[in-house]
Formats: C-alpha cells, sequence, structure tokens
C-alpha cells in the first residue's frame, strides 16, 4: 500500500479518518504521533488521578493466554481471550470467567476456560469442579439466565463448536448441541437479548471470517512476517441468530429474519432499543466492513439500517476497524450513544444520537487527539470517581507491526488509556492512573468486585496476562448501584434507569454485554458527586411500563424487582 505524505496523514487523523485500514501511515507519520502520544501523557502525569491499583497477585487470578503462537502468524492467534463478570454461585459476589486459548487445529495442547469463586475480593479457581473447565481456542463470553431457573448461564464462542453453559446450581454443562447453538465458525462477540417481546433471551453469535488453515496467506511488515489485514481473506462471517423457544432449545432464524447473506467481520455487538419504538434492535462493530444497524421490525424481521441511519461508516466514509463498543449517553440527553474502538492512526468513533439517526461527533469530542497512537478492543464507560462525570478505560493492543518496533521481543504491547469525558469533550487521563502499560490488551469488563461501591476492572491481553484492577479512587463523591430485575428475579435486560438528584439527571441501561468479547455486570451504577440524596429513579422497563421511585439514600446498592410496581 502506498505511503502517504505526513501532513495529509495528521490532517485526516484529526478528522478521525485513516487513510488505510492497516497500514496506511508512513514509517514517519506512526512515529510522529507516538512520540505525540507520549508527550502527552508525560504532561498529564501530575494531574492524571491514580484510580486504579494491580490487585492480580494478591486476588488469585493467574491467567496467562496461550495464543498458539508459533510464527505462524495465523488470524486466529490475535484476537485474545473473552472474560465475564457475573454471580455464577447467587451469593452476592461477582465471579470471574476467562475463556481458554490453545491449540488452533488441534495439533498441540489445550489451554481450558477458567472460572474463579470470588469470596470478598479474592478469588479461588473452580473450573474443573464446576465443569467449566471446557478447552479453547474460545473468544467472546456472554452471560445471562437465559432459562430464568435463576442462576446465570455462560455462552463461549469458539473457533469451531460454540459452548453453551447451562449454571445448574453453581455447576456447568454443556447444552450447546442439545440446545443447537454450537454452530462451528469462527465466532466472536455475542448478546443475548429479546428480540420478540416474549420475555425468553434470544441470542445473536458475531462471526469473523470463514476461516481454516487452508486460507491462510503469508503477509509481511518492514520485510518480517506478520498477521494479514482480514480483508486479505475475502472470507467474512455470517452471523446467527437464535430465537429462545423456552424448552432449553433455540431455532436457528438467520434466514427468516433477514440476516442471512449480509457478512461482516464482526468484532463487537451490543444489543438496544436506539429508535425507542420497544423492539430491541442491534448495532454490530465489523472490522474494516461496514457496520450493521439491525432494526427490529417487531415481527421477527431485520433490516440493516446502518447506511440510512449514518452509523456504516464514519463521517468521510470509511469502513473503520471496528472492534469494542460501549452504548452511553455521551453527550447528556439521556439517550444512549456508542463509542466504537479502532485501529491504530485511525480515530475511535463516537456516534451520537439524532433522533433515527447518528452522527459522527468523534472530532468534535477530541477522540482523534490521543485515540490514533493505539489499537483499542475493550472499552468501558463508567464514572470513576464518583463526581458525576464518566471516565472510559480502553484496552490497547497492536495488531500489526509498527515499523519501529520490528526486532522488539514484545513488538505488539501497548498501553492502555483512560480518559476523561466532561462537557462532551475527552482528555486522556492515563498517567498516574494506574493503567496497563505491559500486555496487548484485549477483552474488558467491569464490577463492583470488593463490593466497595466503585467499578473495578477486569483486563485480557493477547498472548499475555489477565489482570484485576482495583478501583481506588479516594474522591469525596457519593454514589448509587441499582439491581434491575424483572418479575422472575432475572436481571432485566434492556430496562432504562434514569436517576435525578439536586444537581444531574443521569441514564444508564441495564445491560451485560458490551465492550470487546466480554460480558460485564449488568447491575447500574452512578457517581452522583456531592449530592447527598436521589430525588428520583425512573425505570422504563422493555414493554414500556414505567415505575418511579422517590427520595433514595445514596451509597448502597438498591434491588428493584418487577412485582414491587404492582
Amino acid at each position: 500500500m502506498r505511503s502517504v505524505p505526513l501532513s495529509l496523514c495528521l490532517a485526516l487523523t484529526a478528522l478521525g479518518v485513516g487513510a488505510g485500514v492497516w497500514r496506511a501511515l508512513s514509517a514517519a507519520s506512526a512515529r510522529d504521533i507516538a512520540t505525540h502520544a507520549r508527550a502527552a501523557r508525560s504532561k498529564s502525569a501530575a494531574t492524571g488521578p491514580r484510580l486504579l491499583r494491580d490487585v492480580t497477585a494478591e486476588s488469585g487470578v493467574d491467567f496467562v493466554h496461550d495464543a498458539d503462537f508459533h510464527g505462524r502468524f495465523w488470524l486466529p492467534e490475535e484476537m485474545g481471550p473473552g472474560a465475564a463478570l457475573f454471580d455464577a454461585d447467587n451469593d452476592a459476589d461477582l465471579d470471574l470467567f476467562v475463556a481458554g486459548g490453545g491449540s488452533i487445529d488441534g495439533s498441540g495442547p489445550e489451554q481450558a476456560c477458567r472460572l474463579w469463586r470470588n469470596d470478598a475480593g479474592q478469588f479461588t479457581d473452580i473450573s474443573r469442579e464446576s465443569g467449566a473447565a471446557l478447552p479453547g481456542p474460545a473468544y467472546g463470553v456472554a452471560t445471562a439466565d437465559y432459562d430464568a431457573d435463576g442462576d446465570v448461564d455462560i455462552f463461549v464462542a469458539r473457533l469451531g463448536p460454540n459452548l453453551l453453559l447451562r449454571n445448574e446450581g453453581g455447576r456447568f454443562r454443556d447444552v450447546a448441541s442439545e440446545a443447537g447453538v454450537a454452530d462451528a465458525g469462527f465466532g466472536t462477540a455475542a448478546v443475548w437479548f429479546d428480540m420478540d417481546g416474549d420475555g425468553k433471551l434470544d441470542l445473536y453469535v458475531c462471526n469473523y471470517v470463514d476461516w481454516s488453515p487452508s486460507i491462510e496467506k503469508r503477509c509481511y511488515a518492514s520485510g518480517v512476517p506478520d498477521y494479514c489485514d482480514p480483508s486479505a481473506y475475502e472470507a467474512a462471517g455470517q452471523d446467527r441468530l437464535y430465537r429462545n423457544l423456552g424448552d432449553g432449545r433455540f431455532e436457528d432464524v438467520t434466514a427468516s429474519a433477514g440476516i442471512l447473506g449480509a457478512r461482516g467481520q464482526g468484532l463487537g455487538v451490543v444489543a438496544e432499543d436506539f429508535d425507542g419504538d420497544g423492539a430491541c434492535d442491534l448495532y454490530v462493530a465489523n472490522d474494516s466492513t461496514p457496520a450493521m444497524l439491525w432494526r427490529n421490525r417487531g415481527n421477527g424481521q431485520f433490516v440493516d439500517e446502518a447506511l440510512k441511519s449514518g452509523c456504516a461508516y464514519n463521517a468521510l466514509g470509511v469502513a473503520i476497524a471496528g472492534m469494542g463498543i460501549a452504548c452511553e449517553d455521551l453527550d447528556g440527553d439521556l439517550k444512549p450513544d456508542l463509542l466504537v474502538t479502532n485501529i491504530r492512526n485511525q480515530s475511535h468513533l463516537a456516534l451520537v444520537s439524532r433522533g433515527a439517526r447518528f452522527e459522527d461527533a468523534s472530532a468534535r469530542m477530541a477522540l482523534p487527539a490521543w485515540s490514533t497512537p493505539w489499537t483499542g478492543f475493550g472499552v468501558v464507560l463508567f464514572d470513576a470517581d464518583h463526581d458525576g462525570a464518566l471516565e472510559g478505560y480502553f484496552a490497547n493492543g497492536a495488531v500489526n507491526l509498527a515499523p519501529s518496533r520490528v526486532g522488539e521481543p514484545r513488538p505488539y504491547v501497548e498501553p492502555d488509556q483512560l480518559v476523561r469525558f466532561e462537557k462532551g469533550v475527552t482528555r486522556d487521563v492515563t498517567a498516574g492512573s494506574g493503567a496497563i502499560e505491559d500486555e496487548s490488551s484485549r477483552a474488558l469488563c467491569s464490577g463492583d468486585i470488593d463490593a466497595d461501591g466503585d467499578l473495578d476492572l477486569v483486563v485480557t491481553a493477547f498472548n499475555g496476562r489477565a489482570r484485576v484492577l482495583r478501583n481506588e479512587q479516594a474522591g469525596q463523591g457519593h454514589w448509587i448501584m441499582l439491581d434491575v430485575r424483572d418479575e422472575r428475579g432475572c436481571a432485566a435486560l434492556g430496562a432504562r434507569v434514569e436517576v435525578q438528584t439536586k444537581n444531574s439527571r443521569q441514564m444508564r441501561v441495564v445491560r451485560a454485554q458490551s465492550s470487546y468479547l466480554s460480558s460485564s455486570d449488568p447491575r447500574v451504577h452512578f457517581g452522583i458527586g456531592a449530592d447527598v440524596r436521589v430525588e428520583r429513579v425512573k425505570i422504563s422497563w422493555p414493554d414500556g411500563l414505567v415505575q418511579q421511585l422517590e427520595s433514595l439514600d445514596v451509597d448502597r446498592l438498591v434491588v428493584v424487582r418487577r412485582e414491587a410496581s404492582k
């Protein structure tokens, strides 16, 4: 691919647009941007908040991903393992699941998935006795109580037959084949959602490419072997949609729903009723192919309206290398927006809701200023310090060699970032924050691991360690967390929660799946700053019922069940 003049490269990245998908910038341009990024991180060292502490060793988590990396540079190697924070045993602590890796073609050792039980922030490996120690290579992890029996189950997307680990009182059994969801593709992200309003959770699964060792190619960067751009394979995957029949089985409705034939290189998916019509839609982040926005017609049919709605490409018509997704209110209008992570030398993409359409707000929010030097995978937007404004943690790691790093022992390592969102503008506050700097990060999930009222993080890595980052914010801000459940006691996925205090009004949605290959705690968490009371909580249930709670104490977890409104 031809090189691009430095002046043009910098102009394009300032607008949030790359000149190509993977290797558009010249070596000089890449070095220049990286130098500016390091200077910005150094400059912010004095002001960046020290929020996060790596407590992996003391927590008992000891996972090191086996990518089956042996110099072959096969595409599946660099995907990284997914992860989930969820309550596996109904003891009110968040347990941790990490997807296994190991041999891609069956010729080498396996690496099993791992499950740790959480007891007050201390993790104990229960992988084998729980039945969760099934082999990789595995990627996406999606948790939900799909059978409404009172405990949370695990779907695991793999290269090969997918897994559905049914939770049977804290022990897990793979029922994917009998349930009808054991598709043998290259599964990545997945999401549980109710597609038809019948109260049963359906399942959408992204497939990356139609991969086998026979289609692998030899690609090079600066004269040395490297991973290929996924478009080189010309084999975009076919996503799958499964309708929950309610008896433990699922029906593959990919064709009848209108999804069959629409192919992309899906790495991220989020479920949300974007147009407010009462039917849950799907946004799919594809790697270097146009994103998809599956509008739910409410009759079992989905139509891709990404192009019509302004979210298939960025503002200048580039199909970004979409990977991780955050779906939160970015501009304070109480509507869910999208933030999609992107590859090095291109800006992340901020899409703010404007009714039935989306607007690319990346440049206005200053995303190019800090996101272009690195490749972003997982992303979580959360109020890390309880002051009422969002922070974003970005899990970064390269997927191709930068010319300046050829010959280094770990050339794909990139520093993670902590970014502050305030008054519609973003600012990198990484320095001094405790963000990871020595891994090639991938999946990212969040939850209050130690039950102290703030959100902690788990980050996995390609061919590296999974990390537990404990939030040690020392601010004076208050918080409230709401555990919103339906009449059966299941997390009310899709419910919108608005919290109003004296000085703020905020919105969150009950969801587990977002980020990259990950599931987070679905309880909604709000930082509310100096306000000492929540004046009103408004819950809009997925079926349209609205419930309000008045005058709540702060700094506590509130459990809300649907029957309380009767």
